[in-house]
C-alpha cells in the first residue's frame, strides 16, 4: 500500500502527471495521435486536440519532442475570435517544440489565450511565415517563455491590449514582435481621432537577436522593460500614421548592442526612456543613431549610458528631446522645429528692457560659442500686471544671426532676439510704457 501510495506521488509530481489532470489534454492522447520526432506532419492531431480543448474549456499539453506541422493550428477554428480562451504549453520551451517549414501562421490566436514553454521554430532556411499571428483582437493574453526562430515575424497582430509578452528569445527573423493597427479601419474602443492602436501592454524581459527590427510597435501606454536587442538594424521602433500619434509608451532597462538605429519613433505625442545602455560600433564602423525621431512630440530620456562610436546622437525632426543621449562621437541632427535639451549646458542672468526699444546686450555672464542652437527664455518680466514669457530658438553660425534662424516658440511676440559679434541681444518688440524690468533671461545649448 505504501509502495502504491508512492508511486502515484512520484507520478503526480512528474510531467505525466499532465495526464492524470482532467482539465488538460495532451496532443499525444490517442484520441489525437500527434508523435514527437516521426518527421511526419502532426498538423491535423494537433488541430483536434486543440478543438477538442476550446470546446471542453481545457488546457492543451504539448510533451517533449519535436512535432512537424504544415498548415496553421487555429485556435479560433471552432467559436472565433472571441471564445476561444484557452491555453497551449509545453514541459520546457528547450525540450518542447513546433517546427515548421511551410510558410504558414504556426499558430493563430485571439482573446484571452495563452502559450507557454514552447520552441516555435521555422525550418526553411529562410526567414518566411509567422510563429504567432493575432489577426484580430487579443484582450488579457499572456505569451511566455517561449523560444520563436528562422520566421519573418515572431509575433505579429493587430489591437492588443491589456496582453503580456515575457520571457522571449527571439532569433534570426526579420521583426520579432510587430504589433500593428491597420489606420484605415480603427478599433471602435479607441477614438481619438479614430484610434486603431495596440494598448496598455507589457514587453518583459524580450530577447531579439538577429533581426532588422526588435520591437515594432503601434502602441499606446505601453511598457518595454529589461529587455534586449543585438545585432538588428532598429532596436524598438513606435510609430503611428500622420493622422494618428502615439503617447505614453514608456521603455526601462533596455540593452542594445550591435544595433544601428536603437530608438526610432515617428508620430508620437511623448515617450519616456529611462535606463538604456547603447553600445555603438568602431571608429571607422560607427553605429547610425540612438535616437530617430519624425513628429516624435516629446521624449524624456534618464540614466543613459553607452559606448563605442556613433554617428549621430539623434536625428529630430519636428521633436523635442529632454535628456543626455551618451554617444561617442556622435553629433545631434536636428530640423528647425526641433530641439535637444541635454541639462549640461544652461545658463541664468537677470534683465531689464527699456521702453525706446533699444537693443541691450544680455550679461557677460550669458554667452554663446561655435555654430550651435540655443534655446533662449525670457521669463519673470511684467507688462503692465501681466507676466512676459517668450521663448526663441536660436542658430548661431560664426557669430552672427543673420546667416542662421531665430524661430518664435511662445509667447506673444513683446521680446525680439538677435546675435552680434558672438554676443546675444534683446530688445522690447515696441514703443511706450514704461519698459520691462525685473526679468530673468535663460539661454540653453540645444546641440
Amino acid at each position: 500500500m505504501k509502495n502504491s501510495s508512492l508511486a502515484l506521488v512520484v507520478a503526480l509530481c512528474s510531467p505525466l502527471a499532465y495526464a492524470f489532470d482532467a482539465n488538460i489534454v495532451s496532443i499525444t492522447d490517442s484520441r489525437f495521435g500527434a508523435v514527437a520526432n516521426d518527421n511526419i506532419d502532426d498538423s491535423a492531431q494537433i488541430q483536434a486536440a486543440i478543438n477538442y480543448a476550446v470546446s471542453n474549456n481545457k488546457s492543451v499539453y504539448i510533451p517533449a519532442g519535436t512535432f512537424n506541422v504544415s498548415k496553421t493550428l487555429d485556435i479560433t477554428q471552432l467559436k472565433g475570435n472571441h471564445n476561444s480562451r484557452i491555453k497551449i504549453f509545453g514541459e520546457k520551451r528547450e525540450l518542447s517544440t513546433l517546427e515548421t517549414s511551410s510558410d504558414i501562421s504556426l499558430i493563430k490566436v485571439a482573446h484571452g489565450v495563452e502559450l507557454h514553454d514552447l520552441s516555435l521554430r521555422q525550418s526553411a532556411g529562410y526567414a518566411q511565415g509567422k510563429a504567432i499571428d493575432i489577426p484580430f483582437a487579443s484582450y488579457q493574453s499572456n505569451f511566455s517563455k517561449l523560444n520563436i526562430s528562422g520566421f519573418d515575424k515572431g509575433i505579429y497582430g493587430k489591437w492588443i491590449i491589456w496582453s503580456r509578452f515575457e520571457d522571449l528569445f527571439i532569433a534570426n527573423v526579420n521583426v520579432g514582435i510587430e504589433l500593428h493597427g491597420n489606420g484605415q479601419a480603427p478599433a471602435y474602443w479607441n477614438l481619438e481621432p479614430g484610434g486603431w492602436f495596440n494598448n496598455v501592454n507589457v514587453f518583459d524581459n524580450v530577447y531579439v537577436e538577429k533581426s532588422d527590427t526588435g520591437l515594432k510597435l503601434a502602441a499606446m501606454g505601453s511598457n518595454i522593460t529589461n529587455s534586449t536587442v543585438q545585432n538588428s538594424r532598429v532596436g524598438v521602433e513606435i510609430y503611428g500614421p500622420a493622422e494618428h500619434y502615439t503617447w505614453n509608451n514608456q521603455i526601462s532597462n533596455f540593452y542594445a548592442e550591435g544595433v544601428q538605429t536603437v530608438f526610432k519613433v515617428k508620430n508620437s505625442r511623448s515617450l519616456d526612456i529611462n535606463g538604456v545602455f547603447a553600445q555603438g560600433g568602431k571608429s571607422s564602423s560607427r553605429a547610425t543613431a540612438v535616437i530617430d525621431a519624425e513628429n516624435g512630440g516629446v521624449i524624456t530620456i534618464k540614466g543613459m549610458t553607452g559606448q563605442d562610436w556613433w554617428t549621430h546622437s539623434a536625428i529630430l525632426k519636428n521633436t523635442y528631446l529632454n535628456g543626455h543621449v551618451v554617444a561617442i562621437g556622435g553629433t545631434a541632427s536636428l530640423d528647425a522645429n526641433s530641439t535637444y535639451s541635454n541639462g549640461q549646458s544652461k545658463q541664468t542672468a537677470a534683465i531689464a528692457l527699456p521702453a525706446n526699444s533699444s537693443w541691450v546686450a544680455l550679461p557677460d555672464s550669458v554667452s554663446i560659442a561655435g555654430n550651435s542652437t540655443y534655446r533662449v527664455t525670457i521669463s519673470g518680466l511684467r507688462d503692465g500686471y501681466e507676466p512676459v514669457l517668450e521663448e526663441y530658438t536660436i542658430f548661431n553660425w560664426n557669430g552672427v544671426s543673420r546667416y542662421g534662424k531665430i524661430s518664435h516658440k511662445s509667447g506673444n511676440g513683446r521680446v525680439k532676439f538677435k546675435v552680434e559679434s558672438g554676443k546675444i541681444f534683446a530688445q522690447l518688440a515696441y514703443n511706450g510704457g514704461g519698459g520691462l524690468a525685473g526679468g530673468k533671461v535663460t539661454v540653453e545649448k540645444l546641440h
